[in-house]
């Protein structure tokens, strides 16, 4: 597809997104977060929710329905970090929300390890798997965003699709990568409330720079937001 033309446009907030290292020399699983007490992971089931007008709800590497039933999520952090991060998984509809924050350290250039095993749930539902309605978020202390994943598994082979979760607020949602433009795909969910749409990437195609652009398109305005994702 080829490049938007803009005919009205003003730029939003730019997102710093930390991310995915593709070509890193064997990145591991070597860091461990615990949860803070008091403030362990916890699913809810027709919740009160937050109102948030974030435009990127979610980052994460595209999983499976089995992925998303898992009680372990990790998160790539490229830099030394120390703090608390903050998870949410939360559905398209606002009817399941999941939260909790977690503190630890890590080296940089590796993934840490978040366990979700809701202890002391509000619910004994299962949680709603469904990799274009359930997102996942994982953000540090000032909100910078992390590429998280479901589950145990080995470092990215670069294959991998990463899927950003977005509130399009009912307007035309492109993601740009390099010279290419893809539209977003609009979830089939009668009433969304936390988002209604996720974009497509493949690791492999993200250019050097690491920088991925959103393109919202309602009549006659665009509006865009450009972040990074690491990737190396």
């Amino acid at each position: 597809m080829a490049p938007l033309r803009v005919r009205r446009s003003r730029s939003i907030t730019c997102l710093f997104v930390c991310g995915v290292s593709m070509l890193c020399s064997d990145p591991s699983v070597a860091a461990e977060f615990q949860a803070v007490n008091g403030h362990e992971y916890r699913e809810f089931h027709k919740p009160v929710n937050p109102v948030r007008g974030e435009a990127v709800v979610g980052l994460a590497l595209a999983p499976s329905k089995d992925d998303q039933r898992a009680n372990v999520v990790q998160v790539f952090l490229p830099e030394p970090f120390a703090g608390q991060l903050r998870l949410e998984t939360i559905s398209a509809d606002g009817s399941f929300r999941g939260e909790g924050v977690f503190d630890g350290k890590s080296n940089g250039s590796e993934w840490a390890t978040l366990a979700l095993a809701p202890v002391g749930s509000s619910t004994d539902n299962e949680r709603p798997a469904n990799p274009e309605t359930l997102s996942i978020a994982v953000r540090d202390e000032k909100g910078g965003l992390y590429v998280a994943r479901w589950g145990e598994a080995s470092a990215p082979s670069g294959s991998e699709t990463l899927r950003i979760y977005v509130n399009s607020r009912r307007a035309e949602m492109f993601l740009r990568v390099g010279s290419r433009v893809e539209r977003c795909r609009s979830i089939d969910v009668p009433q969304p409330e936390r988002f209604d749409a996720y974009c497509d990437a493949q690791l492999s195609e993200l250019p050097d720079n690491g920088e991925v652009v959103l393109v919202r398109r309602d009549q006659f305005e665009e509006q865009t937001q450009a972040f990074t994702v690491r990737a190396r």
